[in-house]
C-alpha cells in the first residue's frame, strides 16, 4: 500500500482530488489531499502573512503527522513549487515525488519567473490594495469540461499573492528519492516550458505524458489514477 499525498495548484483546494483519490483508494491505497493555507475552505485565513514558506510548512507538517509513514508526494501546477521544497525537507519520508503538469523550481526562483509578464501588474495590484490576492481564472482554461465548469468555478478562491513572490528555498535532493513528471498533453505548454526542459534533460527524472488537459484530476481521473499507480510501481522497482 502506498500513501499518496495530493497537493493542489493555485486557486484550488483538496476538494479537486476527490475523483482521483477515490480511484486510488479503490485500488487499495491510502490518500490524503490537504488544502493549503488561505485557499478553499481555508480562504478565511488569507493574508499577506501566507507565502510560499507557509505552504511548504503545510505540506511538511501534514506528512510528518502521518507517524513516519513514507508517502508519494504529488504536486499539481503551482503545487510543484511547495511540493518540491517539502520533498527536499522530508527526505526519506517522501521517497517518491511526482509533479503533475507542474512548475519545477530552481533554487531562488519565484513562481512568476515562469510568467515574467505578470510580475509588474501583480505587484502593482498588491501594493495598491492590501486585500488584493490573485483572482482565479475560469476553469475552462484548465480544460475542465462544460458539465463541471459551474461547480469548479464556484469552488475556486483567490491565491495568496505572496506565494507567487517569495523565492523558493531548496535543500539538497535526498539520496535515492525517485522523481516522476506527468505532463498533460492537452494543456498549453508555454508556462511549463522551462520545467519540462529541466525534467527532460535530467536523468534523475522519469517523464510521462497523458492525453488529458491541465486539471486531469477532474476531467480524466481514471487516466490520471492509472498513471500515478504505474509511476509508483516503477519507482518501487
Amino acid at each position: 500500500m502506498t500513501h499518496f499525498v495530493l497537493i493542489h495548484g493555485a486557486w484550488h483546494g483538496g476538494w479537486c482530488w476527490a475523483r482521483t483519490a477515490g480511484l486510488l483508494e479503490a485500488a487499495g491505497h491510502r490518500v490524503t489531499a490537504p488544502t493549503l493555507s488561505g485557499l478553499a475552505e481555508r480562504a478565511g485565513q488569507v493574508s499577506r502573512r501566507i507565502n510560499l514558506t507557509t505552504h511548504v510548512d503545510d505540506i511538511v507538517d501534514h506528512v510528518r503527522g502521518l507517524e513516519d509513514q513514507p508517502v508519494t508526494l504529488v504536486g499539481h501546477s503551482y503545487g510543484g513549487f511547495p511540493a518540491t521544497a517539502a520533498a527536499r525537507r522530508l527526505g526519506g519520508q517522501a521517497p517518491h515525488l511526482v509533479l503533475l503538469d507542474a512548475f519545477l523550481p530552481a533554487a531562488g526562483e519565484i513562481l512568476l519567473d515562469h510568467a515574467p509578464a505578470l510580475i509588474a501588474p501583480y505587484r502593482q495590484a498588491a501594493d495598491a490594495d492590501e486585500a488584493w490576492n490573485i483572482p482565479p481564472i475560469p476553469s475552462a482554461a484548465f480544460g475542465v469540461g462544460i458539465e463541471d465548469q459551474a461547480w469548479v468555478d464556484a469552488k475556486l478562491t483567490p491565491q495568496p499573492v505572496e506565494t507567487y513572490f517569495e523565492p523558493v528555498v531548496l535543500a539538497d535532493a535526498p539520496t535515492g528519492q525517485r522523481q516522476t513528471y506527468i505532463r498533460c498533453a492537452q494543456a498549453p505548454g508555454d508556462l511549463l516550458a522551462a520545467s519540462v526542459r529541466r525534467v527532460r534533460s535530467d536523468p534523475a527524472w522519469s517523464y510521462v505524458e497523458i492525453d488529458a488537459p491541465h486539471d486531469a484530476m477532474i476531467s480524466h481521473p481514471d487516466l490520471l489514477a492509472q498513471a500515478l499507480l504505474d509511476a509508483d510501481d516503477q519507482a518501487q522497482n
